[in-house]
C-alpha cells in the first residue's frame, strides 16, 4: 500500500465522525501525566465541534524510558505532530513524530546544541517548524531565542531583526501560513516585565500592537492563521483571576471580549485555531477534573464547549487545536 494510502486510512480510522458525517470536527493534541505519574505524554482528543468528545490515541513512544513531553503541535491535515521531548537529566530536543507511518523522522540540525531545544509550532504543511532554543552555538546569543526551522531544505532560516543579543525571545508560535511569528520577550524598551511582540517575515520587521501589552506580564501568546488574531495569558489588572486569557484583534487595533471564558482561577497556555474560531486553554478553575484542566471555548457561540473524557484526575496541559474537514 502507497504513503498516501495509508495516511488516508489512518486519518480515517482515527477521525470516524468527520469522515462519516462530512463535517467540520477539531482535534486537541495536549501534554498529560495521567498514565505515568513522573513524566508526561502526548495524547489526542477528538470532538465534534458541539459536545462529544474522545481520546483518539498517544505518540507511542517507549513507556520504559524516563521521558518527557510536552508542547505537542500538530499540522492542519494531522499528518505529522512536533513535540518536546526529554530524557530524564537530559536537555530538551523537538521530536517530529509522523502519525500515519507512528513513526519519528529524522531533522537534521534541529537538535544540533548542547542546550535546550523547545516549543515548537509549525506552518499548515509543517514545512516550516519555529521554535526556542537556550544559548544555541552560532545562534542569536545566550539565553533563549526564536529560530526557524526548514524541513525541506533541512536548515535554520535567518530571522533578521527579530531577536536581540542582549534580551530574551521566548514562547513562538508561527502562523498556519508561514508569515508571522508571534514571541515573548523581556527587552527593555516593551511596555512591561515580559510583552508580547509580532514579527512579519514577508517584511523582515516587527509589527506594531497597540493597545495588546500592559505594564504587567503578558506571554504565552498564540496567532490565528492570517495573523490577525492573538491571543495571550496576562496577570494584568482588571482581569476576573490572577492570570486570564485576553485576544486582540490586529486589524481593529483592540481587545476582543471573551464571554464566559476567563474564571477566579488562573487561566493560560491559550492557543487559537487557525480560521480563529476556537480557543483551547489551560485552567486551574474549581470544579475541575485534576489540578490543570484544558477547556474549549467556541468565538461564535460565546461560551465553554462539554469536553466529556478530555481531562482526568492528574494534570492535563500545553493543548494545541486543529479543525479538521472532510474532504
Amino acid at each position: 500500500m502507497s504513503r498516501y494510502l495509508l495516511a488516508v486510512a489512518f486519518l480515517l480510522s482515527m477521525f470516524p465522525l468527520a469522515a462519516q458525517e462530512g463535517k467540520a470536527k477539531l482535534l486537541i493534541t495536549f501534554a498529560s501525566y495521567r498514565d505515568r505519574p513522573k513524566y508526561p505524554h502526548i495524547f489526542f482528543y477528538e470532538h465534534d465541534g458541539v459536545a462529544a468528545g474522545k481520546i483518539t490515541g498517544t505518540v507511542t513512544s517507549p513507556r520504559s524510558l524516563a521521558s518527557a513531553e510536552a508542547h505537542p503541535w500538530l499540522t492542519q491535515d494531522a499528518k505529522f505532530c512536533a513535540c518536546t521531548y526529554e530524557l530524564e537529566n537530559k536537555t530538551s530536543k523537538i521530536h517530529f513524530w509522523d502519525m500515519a507511518e507512528k513513526k519519528l523522522v529524522d531533522l537534521p540540525k534541529i537538535n544540533d546544541s548542547p542546550n535546550a531545544v523547545l516549543s515548537p509550532s509549525m506552518t499548515a504543511d509543517g514545512n516550516l517548524i519555529c521554535f526556542a532554543a537556550l544559548s544555541r552555538p552560532m545562534g542569536a546569543g545566550l539565553g533563549y531565542h526564536v529560530y526557524l526551522y526548514d524541513r525541506a531544505a533541512k536548515k535554520l532560516i535567518d530571522l533578521p531583526g527579530l531577536n536581540t543579543p542582549k534580551t530574551e525571545e521566548r514562547m513562538p508560535k508561527i502562523s498556519a501560513d508561514g508569515r508571522w511569528i508571534v514571541f515573548v520577550s523581556n527587552r527593555k524598551q516593551g511596555a512591561g516585565l515580559s510583552d508580547v511582540y509580532l514579527y512579519d517575515r514577508k517584511e523582515a520587521k516587527l509589527v506594531d500592537l497597540p493597545g495588546l501589552n500592559s505594564p504587567f506580564t503578558d506571554v504565552e501568546p498564540s496567532v490565528s492563521g492570517d495573523g490577525n488574531l492573538i491571543a495571550f495569558a496576562s496577570d494584568r489588572p482588571g482581569g476576573k483571576g490572577s492570570r486570564d486569557i485576553y485576544l486582540y484583534n490586529r486589524a481593529a487595533r483592540k481587545l476582543v471580549n471573551l464571554p464566559g471564558l476567563n474564571s477566579a482561577g488562573p487561566e493560560y497556555t491559550p492557543c487559537l485555531s487557525a480560521d480563529g474560531a476556537y480557543i483551547v486553554f489551560v485552567s486551574e478553575r474549581i470544579g475541575g477534573e485534576g489540578e490543570r484542566d484544558i477547556f474549549l471555548y467556541d468565538r461564535k457561540a460565546g461560551k465553554l464547549l462539554p469536553t466529556p473524557g478530555l481531562n482526568s484526575k492528574t494534570e492535563d496541559f500545553d493543548p494545541s487545536i486543529i479543525v479538521l474537514k472532510a474532504g
